[in-house]
């Protein structure tokens, strides 16, 4: 859809809708990006305006402005997550190949954290869009269209390992989330090729968290490379389409396959692998039985203080967090988050901005069958200053100030 083919009353919801999010921060400030939330809620102004406002707060927290320049992707995705570029469909879609069936997910998860991996995948649509702001002719059909993108997954390989694997469900559950709630309209088709039979078991178990409208965009095909290929030429020209998927793309030296563009994925090396084995000295334990959470409680007699941590759990994730606590109220200071710890520790620290009493939370409520063990070690260190705050010297310290504006 494109601004010109609003009708009246389509254009009034968006100048309404305009109004009501002037206050938030966008990536894209032009009436094509209010459009894609519109569209996405059947331009229902209420569902559209919570939807905006819910991604604005995920971008937020997750420091999504930032991840182009700041995130520094672990060599393992760059080599074996096999996923790529190759170049725009018929209408000027970008165009995406992801060769799923041949990952290796269980190595990818256990050489990086499952924060990481989304991360990564973060990156890939975030550098998307990057691309289409500096090329717009490219990769729109008109300067008032939205920008969308077509994505042909290969399933060639795929197995029951890609659903035995719980972390890897996991993660393609959360990416399907990640997409509905913060990427309306990104996709115009999806292009499902050489899909075996139990890949339905996936799909069904994905289905439940695709909007109505995802669902209607997704092409699936067997292995009939005949069928396939004809279907991806309707769509897509020679020119911009590997050979191996019925184009004319070769490598310069004229690989079929385009690897240059989307690698082969293959066999994680365990040389990759995250040791999972972290040092109990120092640490103190703690059960948290499941469906459970923990909190511990850290006075901070003056401003200037540093909170550190350091834990790790036996098995399985962990939900972590820190809160200030101010009268009957905890003020976020570090954001809710799952993190892998029992790969490798969690470390981290915050720089109190505030004298009281800081609350950390393990939490454990989301696993209905599990308990978890907690080796950890938490520190009130009033003599120095944060040096790495899980990495980014400001994550902390700006999800606080935020919290208290």
């Amino acid at each position: 859809m494109n601004l010109g083919q609003l009708n009246n009353d389509q254009k009034t919801v968006l100048k309404q809708f305009r109004e009501a999010v002037q206050d938030c921060k966008l990536p894209e400030s032009d009436d094509v990006y209010l459009l894609r939330w519109l569209v996405a809620r059947d331009f229902d102004l209420v569902k559209a305006e919570k939807m905006l406002r819910n991604s604005m707060e995920w971008r937020r927290k997750y420091k999504v402005d930032a991840v182009l320049q700041d995130y520094e992707i672990p060599e393992v995705l760059t080599k074996y997550f096999a996923a790529g570029y190759i170049g725009v469909d018929k209408l000027n879609s970008y165009t995406v190949v992801v060769r799923y069936g041949l990952m290796d997910l269980k190595g990818i998860l256990l050489s990086a954290k499952k924060r990481d991996y989304l991360t990564y995948v973060i990156e890939i649509v975030e550098r998307s869009f990057q691309r289409v702001r500096n090329d717009p002719k490219k990769f729109k059909r008109s300067p008032d269209a939205i920008a969308q993108s077509t994505v042909i997954f290969d399933m060639a390989g795929f197995s029951m390992r890609h659903i035995t694997y719980k972390p890897a469900l996991d993660t393609a559950i959360q990416l399907v989330q990640l997409y509905e709630g913060n990427y309306p309209e990104l996709l115009r088709r999806v292009f499902i090729i050489n899909a075996p039979k139990i890949f339905s078991v996936l799909f069904s178990m994905l289905k439940p968290f695709m909007h109505e409208k995802t669902r209607h965009k997704i092409q699936i095909f067997s292995h009939d490379a005949k069928q396939w290929k004809a279907a991806l030429l309707e769509d897509i020209d020679t020119d911009q389409l590997p050979v191996c998927y019925g184009g004319t793309m070769t490598d310069p030296d004229g690989n079929p396959n385009c690897i240059t563009k989307v690698s082969m994925g293959g066999e994680v090396p365990k040389s990759y692998y995250l040791n999972g084995k972290s040092s109990t000295n120092d640490k103190k334990c703690i059960s948290i039985p499941s469906g459970s959470k923990e909190h511990l409680e850290f006075q901070v007699k003056n401003a200037g203080t540093v909170l550190k941590w350091d834990f790790h759990s036996e098995e399985s994730d962990i939900a972590f967090a820190v809160y200030r606590k101010q009268g009957n109220e905890m003020i976020p200071v570090v954001p809710h988050d799952r993190v892998d710890c029992h790969m490798s520790p969690e470390e981290g620290e915050i720089y109190c901005d505030y004298a009281g009493v800081y609350v950390v939370e393990f939490d454990n409520s989301f696993s209905y069958l599990r308990s978890k063990k907690i080796w950890y070690s938490i520190t009130v260190d009033h003599s120095s200053k944060p040096v790495c705050l899980n990495g980014n010297n400001l994550d902390y310290l700006d999800a606080e100030i935020q919290a208290n504006q």
